[in-house]
């Protein structure tokens, strides 16, 4: 297949900084050059430091790891060069060397449209082992499910361009596991998305390995996507190098890594979760790149060296530090925050956006973000100021209670001042807790509307408003069951479904939870998937034009020609769901805590350059309208991120395939198909009986 080929315009933004103008010119004319996206990267960084002629392109990029490089075989020193390196540089990557000719020079940089033009990087290999092992992150021991021995598990690195190969091992004692690489659009590269739909799970002593091309960059994670496993630990970050939309004098490897945590297996909280009793799963704590306090070794304090109690970010004053955020959590959205600072948004989700800055961020499960931290000019003597993760309200449950900001009688049950920004000064101290204020917030909700409608991408989209698709049968409720489903695991489930009087007139069933068949992925059975009405499938038709899109609506009250009998037995819980697509970018059309009309909504959604990520809040009560482009055949999972909600039933599959049925199956070559078949054969002759007649869960 031939890559589409578009030249991008350069670009000339104006930034405002802390209330200064910057004027960047953002691509000098470089033009994009010409690359297949999915050509084989052939080279290892141990293949080239045995060539001792080898003359490429190849630099450390700011906020790697100490010895880490990004290599550019193809590209040559004399004519191509790194262009990341100055503060003021960030939104450069890779250019041609100055010449005297005429001819425009190419590179890459934040104005690339990384859709259809990446640089060739090499191959990168790294090897992850899942077992249990004993941690006490916040103090209380507990048996945990574990990357590598580690919470959160090993930094996975790469530069864009590169090919990632991970071989990951199943050490576990009773559980397969798929490991998905969350936000990577795994583009004509279905198989490798690591969850049930596209694979079996890894057997017990298996090994199974990954492949893909980073075409995209930024700050992300990977997590099993085999039943709350990530809930019980089994998850980690992954960073691609590339350009950055706003400068930046420092940048740290490690992200801030956002999470809930729970006291018990995930699993044994899961039976709150169908108990109506119970009203839900809760968690027990907060947790910050893995570290937590509780409440009486808070109280407790009596002058400690506190980098041995919490995460710390070192900064000087004046000093701009881009820090990536991840909230990796089971159920909780976040708002973050540094008390005495501003925020600056550079990028959510894998796409770079035009810098904006904020008091405090919401980061719900599933989301990321770089941003910069500006460093005061004279901060306190004390050097010390609390990092804050907040729960939102109205998106988290806790054992000890829920975190609610509108009810002054209600107290925070449990500290959200989870790390600190400490400066490096003669005055500063690490052995005294800051005595910092936490900023006038005000908006703690987890819908935070026009936060998220202003985050706008620097490669810009226009989207078509007449989609390939039927809307009406692309709107569906985030709904739950009142009667338990009998069939799969006798509980109330939670579902996406469409509108009764729609499932009528275009008679369809489409009203059940998700439940996915460990032992038969929707990839290897095309011809049959969707004829289980749990199988939850949607089919769209595949696209390569940029101009088409797929509309989708999740909404979370009922439409005005429909009343709750109609509905019955199933109801729409008043409850936000933050919704992640696999496969594709989408951008944001409309967010809306006020009900979705399909006769008047539509005129006041935004076509023009959408904010676009690939996890995105629905709102208690309101609705979110998205838009993608179908171009990636294959069969790709939708779902709510907070975990037990999905382990519950919340998700449907989309296929995007052409109009004959048969582009998914062509994707797949004999040897992909071997491996996938084998890996079944392994799995069945493993835990397959075992797990089919025990399974109670929607799978993913």
């Amino acid at each position: 297949m031939t890559c589409r080929l578009n030249l991008f315009r350069s670009l000339f933004c104006v930034l405002v900084l802390s209330q200064r103008t910057l004027a960047i010119d953002f691509g000098q004319s470089y033009s994009s050059h010409i690359s297949d996206l999915r050509l084989p990267r052939r080279f290892t960084e141990h293949d080239l430091k045995r060539d001792e002629t080898s003359n490429h392109v190849n630099f450390h990029p700011e906020g790697a790891t100490e010895g880490f490089y990004c290599h550019y075989p193809e590209l040559n020193s004399q004519d191509w060069e790194g262009c990341n390196g100055g503060a003021d540089s960030r939104w450069c990557w890779l250019r041609q060397a100055q010449t005297n000719e005429s001819t425009q020079r190419k590179g890459y940089t934040v104005t690339t449209d990384y859709d259809d033009y990446a640089p060739i990087g090499i191959q990168r290999h790294y090897h992850l082992d899942i077992a249990n092992h004993t941690i006490a992150p916040d103090g209380k021991p507990r048996e945990a499910s574990l990357f590598n021995g580690t919470y959160p598990g090993p930094l996975i690195e790469a530069c864009w361009g590169d090919t990632v190969i991970v071989h990951v091992t199943n050490s576990l004692d009773d559980e397969g596991s798929v490991i998905h690489w969350h936000g990577l659009r795994q583009y004509y590269n279905n198989d490798q998305d690591g969850v049930i739909l596209t694979q079996c799970p890894i057997a017990r002593g298996s090994t199974w390995t990954y492949n893909f091309t980073m075409l995209q960059y930024g700050t992300t994670w990977y997590h099993s996507h085999y039943p709350l496993q990530y809930a019980d630990g089994v998850l980690g970050p992954l960073i691609v190098h590339g350009p950055a939309s706003a400068p930046y004098d420092v940048s740290y490897p490690w992200p801030h890594f956002m999470t809930d945590w729970v006291h018990k297996w995930a699993m044994e909280e899961f039976e709150n979760e169908k108990d109506p009793n119970v009203r839900g799963a809760k968690a027990d704590n907060i947790l910050l790149d893995g570290v937590g306090r509780n409440q009486t070794a808070v109280s407790a304090y009596n002058g400690q060296d506190i980098r041995s109690l919490y995460p710390i970010t070192e900064i000087l004053p004046g000093q701009r530090v881009r820090l990536r955020l991840v909230n990796g959590a089971t159920g909780t959205s976040f708002i973050f925050s540094v008390d005495g600072h501003s925020i600056e948004v550079i990028a959510n989700d894998l796409v770079p956006v035009k810098p904006k800055v904020v008091d405090s961020l919401l980061v719900a499960i599933g989301q990321r973000y770089d941003i910069i931290i500006h460093g005061l000019e004279n901060p306190s003597a004390a050097g010390n100021y609390w990092i804050r993760t907040t729960p939102a309200d109205g998106c988290n449950t806790f054992r000890n209670g829920d975190f609610n900001s509108t009810d002054s009688t209600n107290p925070d049950p449990l500290d959200t001042r989870t790390g600190i920004l400490h400066y490096d000064i003669p005055s500063a101290t690490y052995f005294s807790l800051p005595y910092s204020t936490e900023n006038n917030i005000a908006d703690y909700s987890c819908a935070r509307i026009s936060e998220q409608d202003s985050l706008r991408p620097i490669v810009p989209w226009s989207i078509s408003k007449t989609p390939l698709n039927n809307l009406a049968l692309s709107t569906f409720y985030a709904a739950h069951q009142t009667k338990a489903t009998t069939n799969y695991g006798n509980y109330t489930h939670w579902l996406l479904r469409l509108d009764p009087a729609v499932e009528e007139s275009g008679h369809i069933n489409f009203h059940n939870p998700m439940f996915a068949n460990f032992s038969t992925p929707s990839l290897l059975n095309l011809t049959s998937v969707g004829q289980d009405p749990n199988d939850n499938v949607v089919r769209f038709p595949y696209s390569s034009n940029s101009s088409d899109f797929i509309h989708m609506v999740i909404d979370g009250s009922l439409l005005p020609s429909t009343n709750q009998t109609s509905l019955n037995p199933d109801i729409i819980p008043r409850l936000a769901h933050p919704m992640h697509w696999h496969g594709s970018d989408v951008v944001l059309l409309a967010q809306s805590e006020q009900p979705f009309d399909p006769a008047t909504s539509r005129d006041s959604w935004n076509y023009d350059n959408p904010p676009r990520r690939d996890t995105i809040m629905a709102p208690a009560g309101g609705y979110v309208a998205v838009a993608f482009k179908p171009d990636n055949p294959g069969v790709w999972l939708v779902h709510c991120h907070i975990a037990w909600h999905a382990s519950a039933g919340l998700a449907l599959q989309m296929v995007i395939d052409d109009e004959h049925g048969s582009l998914v199956q062509n994707m797949l070559d004999d040897d992909r198909l071997d491996r996938l078949r084998g890996g079944c054969d392994e799995w069945e002759a493993d835990l397959g009986e075992v797990v089919r007649y025990k399974k109670d869960d929607s799978g993913v």
